[in-house]
């Protein structure tokens, strides 16, 4: 299946021997395109494979599984796909969220759980926005300035690493799912227990967390 997008177009095709298909979702948008993407493809293809889910909560904010289950529900309702058992972990520390999700993933290959597994991370906002944000956000490694990276990676798919948020937000209208989907989504990494809002929604610019910042330059919206 290939989808055309103005920032790079997006090949997903599963080889044939690779039937549980591991799904990193986190709650938030970007994840929440590339699985509706997933189970669009699997439907067309009429692959026999299961979709194995993926979470990792981070103690103090832990809405990821929440609203990972939201998103999951939606694919359920609206795709006729399998979706198997949510694998889940917590993680405690902000510069050790990607070791615990990335043990996570590699206990689940040794223990044969999925054959291989897809990922939302995108690419940066271009360097003059991020100086606007003026918060900590993620690493270089995600910065769209380099040269464009391979979507396919062994048995990892990245079908939006040389995508922003603005050209997620057209994948979103491309499907019609603006109004759907989206909403169910949350991308706010504001310590709190109150997920009726981003942090966006009521603090000064200033104060809003980078994914917030980075959500509402994307999608012109929170919700």
């Amino acid at each position: 299946m290939i989808v055309e997008n103005s920032q790079d177009n997006i090949v997903i095709d599963i080889p044939g021997h690779f039937n549980k298909i591991g799904l990193k979702i986190s709650g938030g948008a970007d994840s929440a395109i590339v699985a509706f993407m997933l189970c669009k493809y699997i439907t067309e293809s009429g692959k026999d494979c299961t979709i194995i889910p993926i979470t990792v909560n981070y103690a103090g904010k832990a809405f990821q599984t929440q609203f990972a289950a939201k998103v999951l529900t939606y694919l359920k309702n609206n795709f006729e796909v399998k979706i198997g058992k949510h694998y889940t972990d917590i993680n405690y520390e902000f510069d050790t969220y990607s070791q615990v999700q990335d043990s996570l993933v590699q206990r689940l290959y040794k223990e044969k759980v999925i054959d291989c597994h897809f990922s939302g991370i995108t690419a940066n906002p271009p360097k003059e926005v991020q100086e606007q944000f003026d918060t900590r956000g993620p690493m270089d490694s995600r910065d769209r300035e380099r040269d464009k990276k391979p979507q396919i990676r062994g048995n990892t798919f990245f079908p939006l690493i040389n995508i922003d948020k603005q050209g997620v937000k057209e994948l979103y209208e491309k499907f019609g799912v603006l109004d759907k989907l989206f909403p169910l989504t949350r991308s706010c990494e504001s310590f709190t227990d109150d997920f009726s809002k981003h942090c966006g929604e009521y603090r000064d610019w200033k104060d809003h967390c980078w994914f917030c910042k980075e959500r509402y330059w994307g999608f012109d919206r929170y919700n």
